[in-house]
C-alpha cells in the first residue's frame, strides 16, 4: 500500500478548510469560544477538535478515510486488520481478552502484567493461571517468565483459551515469540499481545521482532509510547482466524466512546506514515542515541547503564536497544531521589524509579541535547553523593507476589470489608494496588494480602511514588468472607458472577 498517503488527515483538513457552519458537538464548535486553555494552545487545536461530521467516517463502524488509515496501519505491521483506539493500550487489552475468553475460561497470563489486563479478568469473568516472571535481584524488577516456564503452564492447563505476553516488558526485556507463539498454536491456544512499549519494533531490523510479524492473534500497541503520536492513541491488531473480526468488533463496541477525538484519530494517520516511511532510518539514530548516552553514563561514578547484554544475561532472549536502565551504585541517594532531583535541579523528566533503578526512554523525538543535560545532572548528583565505599542494602522487601485464593471478578463483587492496612494480613483482597509508573499491581482481587506486600506497599509510599489505591486514609479494600459465604447461596456457581 501507498503508505505515503494520510486519508483520515486529508479528509480532516478538507473540512475546516469547508468553513462550515457548526451545529454539532463539541460546544467550542471549532474554537468560536475563549479560555485560558485555548489561548495557550492555539487556535488551530480547537478548530480540529471536531466530533463526527459527514466525510470523517465513523470509529465504530468506519467504512471510509478511517476505514483505509486503518489499513494503512494493518499494511505496516503485516496485520489483517488494525483497529485505531482512542482510550490507550489499555482499552485495546480490555478488548482483547474479552474478544478471546469468557467467564470461567483459562488465560494464560504473567503476573507481572499491566493493571488493565487485570482489569480484563474482573470484566471478561476469565480464571487466570499466573506465569511468574524471572526477577532480577540486582536490579530490583521483574524481567519476562521463561519460555520453559510458559510451555509448562501451557501443558499444565490444556484447556486454557488463550495466553497473554508482554513483548517487552517495561525495562524492555523480551522472549522467544516465534517460538513460544508456535507452540501455543499447537495446543490451539490463541497468542495475545500486549506490545504496550512495543509499537516500534516493526520498523526496525535493529529491534526485536513485533507481535504480528511472531504469529501472534492479537496484539494492543501504544503509538503514542514509542511512535510518535498523540498521547492516548493506541492501535489494536489482528491476525488470522483464531479470534474473528466480530469478536473484536464487538468488544471495541463495549469499551470505545461515541465521541473520538479527532487531534487522536489524525496523530496515528500521520505518526503512521512517519514511521513507515522513515522510522527505520530514525530508529538507528535513536539506538545509537541511547547507546551513546549508556557510555557517557558508564563514566560517571554511582551509575552504571544497562543494556542488551546485561538483560540476556539476566534471562531475556531479546531487548529493546531504546531503553536506558540505569543502575544506581554507592550513592547515598535512591532511585526515586535521583528521580526527583533530575526533575527538579536540572529539568530531566525520567519516565520512573524504582529503588536502585531509574529509566530513561528514547524515542523518534528523543535529541542530543536531551541525553547531555541527562549525562549532566547525573554527573552533578555523582559528585555530590557519590560514597565510593557505601554498599547498598539489597532484597530490601520481598518481591514475589501474593497467592491467589478467588477468581478476581468474583472478588471484585463480593461484599466489602475496610481494614486498616496493617491489619489486612490473611484477607483477600477487592481492589488492586500499584505504584504508578510502571502500573504492574502489587496486589490484586483475589489475592492475599501478607506482610512482605504490606511491607512493599508502604516503602513505596515513604519514597513519594504514585501508590494508586481505592483509599487514601490508610485502609484497603478486602472481601468480608463470611458474608460473602452467606449470600453465595446453594447455586453450583458464584451468585458474584
Amino acid at each position: 500500500m501507498d503508505q505515503n498517503k494520510t486519508p483520515f488527515l486529508d479528509a480532516l483538513k478538507k473540512y475546516v478548510e469547508e468553513n462550515n457552519a457548526t451545529f454539532d458537538v463539541p460546544a467550542h464548535h471549532m474554537g468560536h469560544a475563549d479560555n485560558d486553555f485555548k489561548d495557550y494552545v492555539g487556535q488551530m487545536t480547537y478548530t480540529v477538535d471536531v466530533n463526527a461530521p459527514r466525510g470523517l467516517d465513523n470509529l465504530n463502524h468506519p467504512s471510509g478515510v478511517l476505514l483505509e488509515a486503518e489499513n494503512l496501519m494493518a499494511d505496516c505491521y503485516h496485520a489483517d486488520e488494525a483497529f485505531f483506539l482512542i482510550n490507550g493500550t489499555s482499552s485495546g487489552i480490555l478488548a482483547m481478552i474479552m474478544a478471546s475468553v469468557k467467564a470461567h475460561e483459562k488465560i494464560i497470563i504473567p503476573r507481572n502484567c499491566h493493571k488493565s489486563a487485570i482489569n480484563a479478568l474482573i470484566i471478561s469473568g476469565a480464571i487466570p493461571v499466573f506465569v511468574m516472571p524471572e526477577f532480577d535481584n540486582n536490579l530490583e524488577i521483574a524481567n519476562q517468565p521463561t519460555l520453559e516456564n510458559y510451555k509448562k503452564a501451557i501443558l499444565e492447563n490444556p484447556d486454557a483459551k488463550a495466553i497473554f505476553v508482554i513483548n517487552p516488558t517495561y525495562f524492555g526485556a523480551t522472549l522467544d515469540l516465534v517460538e513460544l507463539t508456535k507452540f501455543a498454536h499447537e495446543h490451539n491456544m490463541i497468542v495475545l499481545a500486549d506490545e504496550a512499549h512495543g509499537s516500534h519494533f516493526a520498523f526496525s531490523k535493529e529491534l526485536p521482532i513485533s507481535a504480528m510479524d511472531a504469529g501472534c492473534d492479537l496484539s494492543a500497541a501504544s503509538f503514542h509510547k514509542t511512535s510518535g503520536s498523540l498521547t492516548q492513541s493506541s492501535v489494536l491488531l489482528r491476525k488470522g482466524n483464531r479470534v474473528s473480526h466480530y469478536d473484536v468488533f464487538k468488544s471495541l463496541m463495549v469499551i470505545n466512546t461515541t465521541s473520538p477525538s479527532t487531534l487522536l484519530l489524525a496523530s496515528l494517520d500521520a505518526a503512521r506514515k512517519y514511521m513507515a516511511v522513515d522510522g527505520e532510518r530514525k530508529q538507528e539514530e535513536i539506538i545509537e542515541l541511547a547507546e551513546y548516552t549508556r557510555n557517557e553514563i558508564n563514566k560517571i561514578p554511582g551509575f552504571k547503564a544497562r543494556g542488551e547484554e546485561y538483560f540476556k544475561e539476566n534471562h531475556a532472549y531479546g531487548y529493546d536497544l531504546t531503553k536506558v536502565v540505569i543502575e544506581l551504585e554507592s550513592l547515598s541517594v535512591n532511585g526515586f531521589d535521583v528521580y526527583r532531583i533530575l526533575k527538579d535541579k536540572y529539568n530531566v523528566q525520567m519516565e520512573l524509579a524504582e529503588q536502585y533503578v531509574v529509566l530513561a526512554i528514547f524515542g523518534i523525538g528523543s535529541t542530543k541535547r536531551d541525553s547531555d543535560m541527562l549525562i549532566r545532572g547525573l554527573k552533578g548528583i555523582s559528585r555530590l553523593y557519590y560514597i565510593s565505599k557505601r554498599n547498598y542494602p539489597k532484597y530490601h522487601y520481598n518481591i514475589s507476589f501474593p497467592e491467589t485464593s478467588m477468581r478476581p471478578r468474583v472478588a471484585y463483587q463480593a461484599p466489602q470489608k475496610k481494614v486498616k492496612l496493617e491489619d489486612a494480613i490473611g484477607l483477600i483482597s477487592k481492589e488492586s494496588i500499584m505504584a504508578y509508573p510502571p502500573g504492574i499491581p502489587l496486589i490484586i482481587p483475589g489475592e492475599v494480602f501478607n506482610e512482605a506486600i504490606i511491607q512493599r506497599i508502604n516503602h513505596y509510599k515513604e519514597t513519594g511514588a504514585t501508590v494508586l489505591m481505592d483509599y487514601d486514609d490508610g485502609t484497603v479494600s478486602t472481601v468480608d468472607y463470611d458474608q460473602y459465604l452467606v449470600n453465595r447461596g446453594t447455586y453450583e456457581d458464584d451468585r458474584y458472577e
